[in-house]
């Protein structure tokens, strides 16, 4: 069972994560989970208006007995004439269900890395190592399917624990081709169709990043626009913790599929969780990720 709490902020503790209410005239305690805090803990004050949602069972945590909280509902300045929100997950909710009802042209991205090898080595730099896109017009209809192996610029040879896990041969590795084609491609695309390049999770923007520097060419940063799916999935629903591409894509679709670790399947599995993404914030499909939290 989960229950309701809401009333004004008379204790915070940033270092424990407790944050102390007063419910029905008794000083009652609350744990925030760490990536909760870090998603909220900057609207937190004293005297602050919070509304939030608590598993029943308390528990003692630090000498204190708390109760778990399990997502925010709203956190305000109560003010005589006009109170001042901070958090609304009803506003958080309609902004995601524009921003995806805005997106036109889309970049569907998913990027393989290597690895470092067994025994670790500091000075390892990952590389991009294949690439895949699945690129679409705002009906849907596919302009380009991308998927190229890149050989490493700095590591050509790959680990071991790379071609185990890639399930790929130095030899394919070997007759990929060069980091600054895939980029001369990709800036023309980003060029030509100005899509909305969605990921899962910030590691494939990050990758992106690095490897622009790697390899000594201009940043696109300022040409590019990424949105994060997995964030955006941890926001409308309050997702505490991260969700695994595929045990979305199992949510959305009911279909048991191990992952491959193959770009460009992983691209099309981004678009599919995409597409059920759209039609839950919609209305138009409802679906259970409770276990996740």
């Amino acid at each position: 069972m989960k229950t309701i709490i809401s009333g004004r902020i008379f204790y915070i503790n940033e270092e424990e994560r407790i944050i102390g209410l007063k419910v029905k005239d008794r000083q009652t305690f609350f744990y925030l989970q760490r990536s909760l805090l870090n998603r909220i803990g900057k609207y937190l004050e004293i005297s602050r208006f919070i509304q939030f949602v608590i598993e029943e069972e308390p528990r003692i945590y630090k000498k204190t007995k708390v109760y778990t909280v399990d997502y925010i509902i709203k956190v305000m300045a109560i003010r005589y004439r006009k109170n001042i929100v901070y958090y609304d997950i009803k506003n958080i909710k309609k902004g995601t269900k524009d921003l995806i009802n805005s997106l036109k042209c889309k970049m569907f991205l998913d990027l393989e890395m290597s690895m470092h090898p067994y025994n670790v080595d500091k000075s390892f730099i990952q590389e991009i190592i294949q690439v895949g896109f699945y690129l679409v017009d705002e009906n849907n209809n596919i302009i380009e399917e991308y998927n190229e192996l890149i050989r490493p610029t700095i590591h050509p040879k790959l680990t071991k624990r790379t071609l185990k896990f890639l399930k790929i041969t130095q030899e394919e590795i070997n007759n990929g081709i060069e980091f600054k084609e895939f980029y001369n491609h990709f800036s023309a695309v980003v060029k030509a169709h100005k899509p909305a390049i969605i990921v899962w999770g910030r590691n494939d923007f990050l990758a992106l990043r690095d490897s622009y520097r790697v390899n000594n060419v201009p940043t696109l940063k300022n040409r590019t626009r990424y949105i994060n799916l997995l964030k955006l999935h941890k926001n409308f629903f309050n997702l505490k913790n991260d969700l695994g591409l595929f045990n979305a894509y199992k949510t959305y679709s009911n279909i048991e599929n191990p992952q491959a670790h193959n770009a460009l399947e992983d691209a099309k599995v981004t678009y599919e969780i995409f597409e059920g993404f759209k039609k839950v914030v919609n209305n138009k499909l409802k679906i259970d990720l409770s276990n996740f939290r």
